[in-house]
């Protein structure tokens, strides 16, 4: 699947590059992560993350906010911060959700080089969202994989298995502020986003 990535990089890239904001908007969310408690920077963090779909309550995003402005000179782990969230999520009804993915979204605003997991993530390492479990049993799973995509982007970096497509991503975009480990994020989230929108069906991509 690397391969592909690489063969077909430029493609995979200027899916990317007619969304500008995916590199402007997460560059000045970098830069002013110190505004984490203000409305404005609040509004952008929201908007570019996608996390108004969720439906989540004000108490979520007082708790959110407040735990990005503390990981800034005090970053919790990764299960300790699902779980303070998860306590944060009670909608109207008392319904909890667990929110891994904005929880490392969080953590990786405070140090770049941490994975992002979302749904696309999951889908290109085919892992299994855990469902039917214990509160903690699904933190653990989920921690288990983010810990599969920290080794996995070190063995990419490492072994140069996405150079072609990084070097396209560089010279499109032009980022200031994307770390390696970013923008090997980006391009599997455009790259299965492209598959899921039909990708191999109008020959976009194709399997050689």
């Amino acid at each position: 699947m690397y391969d592909l990535i690489n063969q077909f990089a430029q493609t995979v890239v200027s899916t990317i590059a007619i969304k500008p904001a995916h590199v402007t908007d997460y560059e000045w969310l970098l830069q002013n992560v110190g505004q984490a408690t203000q409305p404005n920077y609040q509004k952008k963090y929201r908007e570019y993350w996608g996390m108004d779909a969720a439906q989540l309550s004000p108490a979520f995003y007082t708790a959110y906010f407040g735990a990005l402005n503390s990981a800034r000179t005090n970053m919790p782990t990764l299960s300790s911060l699902v779980q303070a969230l998860y306590a944060a999520s009670a909608r109207k009804k008392g319904q909890k959700s667990l929110q891994f993915s904005f929880s490392t979204k969080l953590l990786h605003m405070t140090n770049q080089r941490i994975p992002i997991y979302d749904s696309r993530i999951a889908a290109f390492y085919f892992f299994a969202t855990p469902a039917n479990k214990t509160l903690q049993r699904r933190i653990n799973r989920f921690a288990s994989f983010h810990s599969f995509l920290i080794g996995e982007y070190g063995r990419v970096l490492q072994n140069n298995l996405l150079a072609t497509a990084i070097q396209e991503f560089k010279r499109q975009l032009n980022p200031q502020h994307f770390t390696d480990e970013k923008i090997v994020d980006s391009l599997i989230w455009a790259f299965v986003g492209l598959l899921r929108k039909g990708a191999l069906m109008n020959r976009q991509i194709f399997y050689s």
